[in-house]
C-alpha cells in the first residue's frame, strides 16, 4: 500500500492535480477578471434557478412611471408638482417616506423672478421699507424651493437621497463639516464609529472624490440623508449594495439603512472597522453582513415589481387605495423607461434603480441576507484541496467511462450541495474555481490515461506496420476484435491500374534498371493513392489494388478513387516527359475502378492473413482494367461508379461488356476529367454519344457518317475508330433481329 501510494506521488497524474490546485488556489486568491465573469454569471444563475420569493409587503414602491408622466407632464417635474405629490403621499400616513431623487439645483419660477426683479428694482429707487416687506413676504410664497421644504419638514420623516461623484476611489481630501455643516453630517453619517486597532485614514473602505446633494434648504428640513450609490460589477450587473462609504474623514450610511433607522425609531446605525476593513455594521440590534469593503450582497427577490408598486398617477388622482401606504416605508423613484433609471441584476437587464433600494430595504427589515461565511477564502481553498485529494485517489482506479461518471457526479453533488446551502441558508459559496478544478483535473487523469495507451498503440503499431498496411493497423488499433479471420459485407470502391506491355519492356531491361523503374511508377502511384485517402491492398508485380472505404468508412469513396485515377494519369504524363530527356522509355497505364458490395476483412489462415477485399466487384474492377487496352482508353469505369459520382466528372459512355464472369452485359464508361469540360471536348462528347445512340438503333449507315464526323475533332481516338468499323461491318452485312450492342469479353 505504501510503495503504491508512494509510486502515485511520484506519477505523472499527482504532479498534474498538485499543479492544478495550486494553479486554482492561486486564481481565488487574485480573483482575474476573467475567473470572476464565470463565477458572477454561475452565481446569477443560482438566483434563476431559485426563482421568485415573496416580498415582506412593508416596503413598497411609489413609481413615477410611464402614466405619472402622462398624467403630470415630462421629468424632472416642478417642485410645485413634487410637492402636491409628497402633500398625498403623507396625508396616507406612512411610516418614513425615502427619495430616491436628489434636489441638487434651485428652481426658480417666472413670478419668483419677477418679484426679485421688482424688489430689486425699488429698493434703488428708495421705496419704502414697508413695500419692501411686502415684496420679501410675497417672493418667499413665489418661492417653490421653500414650499417643497415646508412640505418635506411637514408629518412623517422624509429621507433625502444624494450620491457621491468618482464612487469607489480614494476619499477626497476635505472636512466634511466645514463642506456640508454639522446637521448634514449627523443625519447621514453613522451614529456610532469603533476604530479597533487603525486610524480612518487607514481603513479599507469605498472612498468618493465628491458629492452632489440637495439643496440646503431642503436638506434641513428633512430628516436624514443618505446616498444611494450603486457599484456594477465589471460586466455591468448589480449585486451588491455599498454600506459604508468614507468621505473627508466620515463614515456615510446608505439611502436604505437611513430610511430603516428611522422606521425603527432613530435605531442607532454602528459601524466597526478594523486594519482589515468593515468588521462590522448594526441597525439597532441587527447585525448586517458585510465583506470588509462594507459590501453587501443583495438579495434579489425576482424580476421587476416584486416589491409592491404604485403609481404617482393613481396617488394624485385619487384612485390608489388609502390602506396602501399606510404604515409603509415608501420610497419614491422613477421606473420610466424614458427616465434611465434602470439597473442590470441577476433577474433582469431592465431592473428600476428604486427598486434595488426597495429590495435592499427588505433585506434589512426581515434579515434575509446573502451571507459569504467567516474565513471564507480558507474555507473555498480546503474544499479545493479535499476535491484534488479525492479526484487524485479515484480517478485513476476507474476505466474511461467510470471516471466520467464518477467527475459528473462529483460535479452535481457540489452544484446541488452549494445551491441548497445558497436557497435554505443564504449562504454563498463559489461555484467557478471547485468546478474548474474538477475539470481540469478530470482532463489531466484523462489526458494521462490516453498518452499510455498511445504509447502502447504506437508500440503495437510498429510491431505491425512491417507487415501490413498502415491503415490496416488504425484500424486494428481501434477494434482489436476484428483480429480474426472473416470480415464484413460493405459497399466500397475498388481501383486496379497495370502498366502496359510491361512484360515485353522487362525483357529488354537489366534486373536493376527494372527494379528502378517499378520503384519510380510505384512509389509516386502509391502516394497518391494514399493522399486520396485510399488504402494500398496489394502490389501484383507492376499492378496495385486499392481499396477506398476500407477499412476507415468513408462516405465519398467513389470521388476519392476517381480523383486518385486522374492524378495517377496526369502524374505519369509528367513522369513520361522527364523521363523521355533522360532516355528512358515511356509508360502507359490502365487503371479500373468499379463501386459495389465486397466482403473486406482479414483473410488467410489462422498463422498468416491479410487485410483484402473479395467479391465479384472486386473481380470486375480487375476486369475493367484490362479492357482498356481493347478500347484505347486510360481510365474505365463501372456505371455502379458512375452513378455514385451523380456529377462533377467529365464521363463518356464506352460500351455495354459481358466480361467473363457475368452473365449480364455491364455498362463501362470513360473517366475523362473532374469539372466542366472545355468547348472542344464537349463538342467531341456530343458528337460521339449521338453516333453510339445511332449505332445501337441499328442505323448503321448513319452511324457511320456521325463516326466519321466525330473522328474529325478527335483523329486519334481508338474508341471511335472501333466503332467506325464495326458500323460499316454491319452495314455491309446486317447482324441477325436479335443482336445487341453488347460486347462479350472471353479473356482477362
Amino acid at each position: 500500500m505504501i510503495r503504491r501510494l508512494a509510486a502515485f506521488v511520484k506519477s505523472p497524474i499527482a504532479r498534474w492535480i498538485v499543479g492544478v490546485t495550486l494553479l486554482m488556489s492561486a486564481l481565488l486568491i487574485w480573483r482575474p477578471t476573467f475567473c470572476e465573469f464565470f463565477e458572477l454569471k454561475l452565481y446569477d444563475l443560482k438566483f434563476r434557478f431559485r426563482g421568485t420569493l415573496p416580498a415582506s409587503r412593508q416596503v413598497v414602491i411609489l413609481a413615477i412611471d410611464d402614466d405619472s408622466l402622462k398624467a403630470v407632464g415630462r421629468w424632472p417635474w416642478s417642485r410645485e408638482d413634487m410637492a402636491r405629490m409628497l402633500t398625498r403621499l403623507k396625508q396616507a400616513g406612512p411610516r418614513v417616506i425615502a427619495l430616491d431623487i436628489i434636489f441638487a439645483e434651485k428652481e426658480q419660477t417666472v413670478s419668483y423672478h419677477a418679484l426679485r426683479k421688482l424688489s430689486e428694482a425699488l429698493a434703488r429707487r428708495g421705496v419704502s421699507p414697508e413695500i419692501l416687506k411686502l415684496l420679501e413676504v410675497e417672493k418667499k410664497r413665489a418661492d417653490v424651493d421653500r414650499q417643497l421644504a415646508e412640505v418635506l419638514g411637514q408629518g412623517p420623516p422624509v429621507i433625502l437621497g444624494f450620491f457621491f461623484r468618482n464612487l469607489g476611489g480614494k476619499s477626497g481630501g476635505v472636512e466634511a463639516e466645514k463642506l456640508m455643516g454639522a446637521s448634514f453630517l449627523q443625519a447621514s453619517t453613522y451614529n456610532v464609529v469603533r476604530l479597533l486597532d487603525t486610524k480612518p485614514s487607514q481603513v479599507h473602505l469605498v472612498g468618493a472624490a465628491g458629492i452632489e446633494r440637495n439643496l440646503p434648504e431642503i436638506t434641513e428640513t428633512a430628516a436624514g440623508d443618505g446616498y444611494f450609490n450603486m457599484i456594477p460589477d465589471p460586466d455591468g450587473t448589480v449585486r451588491w449594495s455599498p454600506m459604508a462609504v468614507m468621505y473627508g474623514g466620515q463614515f456615510f450610511a446608505p439611502m436604505s439603512l437611513v430610511t430603516l433607522s428611522h422606521a425603527q425609531a432613530k435605531a442607532p446605525m454602528a459601524i466597526t472597522l478594523s486594519q482589515w476593513g468593515v468588521k462590522e455594521i448594526r441597525l439597532g440590534r441587527q447585525s448586517v453582513p458585510v465583506d470588509r469593503y462594507g459590501r453587501m450582497l443583495i438579495n434579489f427577490l425576482g424580476p421587476e415589481t416584486v416589491i409592491p408598486t404604485y403609481s404617482a398617477a393613481a396617488l394624485l388622482d385619487g384612485t390608489l387605495p388609502a390602506e396602501a401606504l399606510k404604515d409603509k416605508v415608501v420610497i419614491v423613484g422613477a421606473t420610466a423607461v424614458g427616465i434611465y433609471d434602470l439597473r442590470v441584476t441577476p433577474f433582469s437587464g431592465n431592473f428600476p434603480g428604486v427598486e434595488v433600494q426597495a429590495t435592499i430595504m427588505d433585506n434589512l427589515l426581515r434579515g434575509n441576507f446573502i451571507r459569504t461565511p467567516p474565513f471564507g477564502l480558507i474555507i473555498m481553498l480546503l474544499v479545493l484541496v479535499a476535491l484534488a485529494v479525492m479526484l487524485g485517489l479515484t480517478l485513476p482506479r476507474f476505466s474511461a467511462a467510470w471516471a466520467l461518471i464518477f467527475t459528473l457526479i462529483v460535479i452535481e453533488s457540489y452544484v446541488a450541495l452549494n445551491y441548497v446551502l445558497f436557497t435554505s441558508q443564504g449562504l454563498q459559496l463559489e461555484l467557478f474555481y471547485p468546478l474548474g478544478l474538477i475539470v481540469l483535473v478530470y482532463l489531466g487523469v484523462t489526458m494521462q490515461r490516453f498518452l499510455a495507451e498511445e504509447r502502447e498503440r504506437e508500440r503495437i503499431r510498429k510491431t505491425f506496420e512491417s507487415y501490413v498496411a498502415p491503415a490496416v493497423v488504425q484500424e486494428m488499433l481501434k477494434h482489436p476484435e476484428q483480429l480474426r479471420l472473416g470480415g464484413e459485407r460493405r459497399e466500397i470502391t475498388v481501383l486496379f491500374t497495370d502498366i502496359r506491355g510491361f512484360t515485353t519492356m522487362s525483357e529488354n531491361l537489366a534486373p536493376e534498371a527494372l527494379v528502378k523503374l517499378l520503384h519510380d511508377f510505384l512509389n509516386p502511384m502509391s502516394n497518391i493513392i494514399i493522399n486520396q485517402g485510399g488504402t494500398i491492398d496489394k502490389y501484383m508485380g507492376d499492378a496495385i489494388m486499392a481499396l477506398f472505404g476500407a477499412p476507415l468508412i468513408q462516405m465519398d469513396h467513389p470521388r476519392l478513387a476517381c480523383r486518385a485515377a486522374l492524378e495517377m494519369v496526369a502524374t505519369l504524363e509528367a513522369l513520361n516527359r522527364t523521363w523521355a530527356e533522360q532516355g528512358r522509355p515511356p509508360l502507359k497505364v490502365g487503371v479500373g475502378v468499379n463501386t459495389g458490395p465486397v466482403a473486406v476483412g482479414n483473410m488467410g489462415s489462422d498463422r498468416l492473413f491479410d487485410y483484402t477485399a473479395i467479391g465479384d466487384n472486386v473481380n470486375l474492377a480487375s476486369r475493367l482494367e484490362g479492357l482498356n487496352k481493347y478500347y484505347g482508353t486510360s481510365i474505365l469505369i463501372s456505371d455502379a461508379t458512375a452513378q455514385a459520382l451523380k456529377n462533377g466528372f467529365i464521363l463518356r459512355d464506352v460500351d455495354l461488356a459481358r466480361v467473363k464472369g457475368k452473365a449480364q452485359g455491364v455498362r463501362i464508361h470513360e473517366l475523362l476529367g473532374e469539372g466542366e469540360p472545355g468547348p472542344d471536348l464537349a463538342r467531341f462528347l456530343d458528337l460521339y454519344h449521338r453516333a453510339l445512340a445511332l449505332y445501337r438503333e441499328k442505323r448503321f449507315a448513319e452511324s457511320v457518317s456521325a463516326f466519321t464526323e466525330t473522328l474529325k475533332v478527335r483523329p486519334g481516338d481508338e474508341t471511335c475508330h472501333r466503332y467506325l468499323t464495326l458500323a460499316q461491318k454491319h452495314h455491309e452485312i446486317p447482324p441477325t433481329d436479335d443482336w445487341e450492342a453488347v460486347t462479350i469479353m472471353d479473356g482477362k
